[in-house]
């Protein structure tokens, strides 16, 4: 399905609306157990590890959002539209579903699972099933270059290889399913990520 032009960028708007929401660590749960920040502190994007909190989304209440969001979303994301938008509805669909390791469906979904879902039931991108196997897919992308729908790889077991993955979004954000916090979008530039951060693949052409 195709959103509505008027709505074209809400999709991405409305998972940046909350920056300054309380969040957790996310991806990086499993290289040590930080104290939460401050509510007000937080720069990552919290999603509740539970299904009752799924949002519920349609053109009446993306409406009513369109007015406050309006200007979040930076031109960065250079995509097509129908791209953008094929990609951030399946985005949609699966935030707040919680972290299952192995899981591949909205009841559970880790996060290798979750990007290989995404790219794969919007676009037909197939992809391999671990994170290390997705890291080897696609053409090498700098950091100064991330366009919306790159991947990105970190070694979050501090074992010297890829360990976790997360799909790019725009204004250095992307959205990952965090094991204690179920599928979010956080901010790459937050430690731990900026430091745990191993390289982009392109994967979308």
């Amino acid at each position: 399905m195709i959103i509505p032009k008027s709505l074209r960028n809400l999709s991405l708007l409305l998972l940046l609306i909350a920056a300054i929401i309380s969040g957790c660590t996310g991806g990086y749960e499993s290289v040590t157990k930080q104290t939460p920040q401050n509510k007000s502190d937080s720069k990552d994007l919290y999603a509740s590890k539970t299904m009752t909190n799924k949002l519920t989304l349609n053109d009446r209440n993306l409406e009513c959002l369109s007015s406050s969001l309006a200007g979040f979303i930076n031109s960065s994301v250079t995509k097509s539209d129908a791209v953008t938008d094929e990609v951030m509805y399946k985005v949609i669909e699966y935030l707040n579903t919680p972290y299952l390791w192995g899981g591949t469906s909205k009841r559970g979904i880790d996060c290798s699972g979750f990007v290989q879902a995404v790219m794969y039931q919007s676009l037909g991108i197939k992809l391999p099933r671990t994170s290390y196997e997705q890291s080897n897919v696609g053409t090498d992308v700098s950091v100064s270059e991330l366009s919306f729908g790159d991947l990105l790889f970190f070694d979050t077991m501090n074992k010297g290889r890829v360990s976790h993955v997360g799909i790019y979004l725009s204004d250095g954000y992307f959205v990952h399913s965090g094991s204690r916090t179920g599928v979010i979008v956080t901010s790459l530039n937050n430690e731990p990520y900026s430091r745990v951060f191993i390289k982009a693949k392109r994967v979308i052409e």
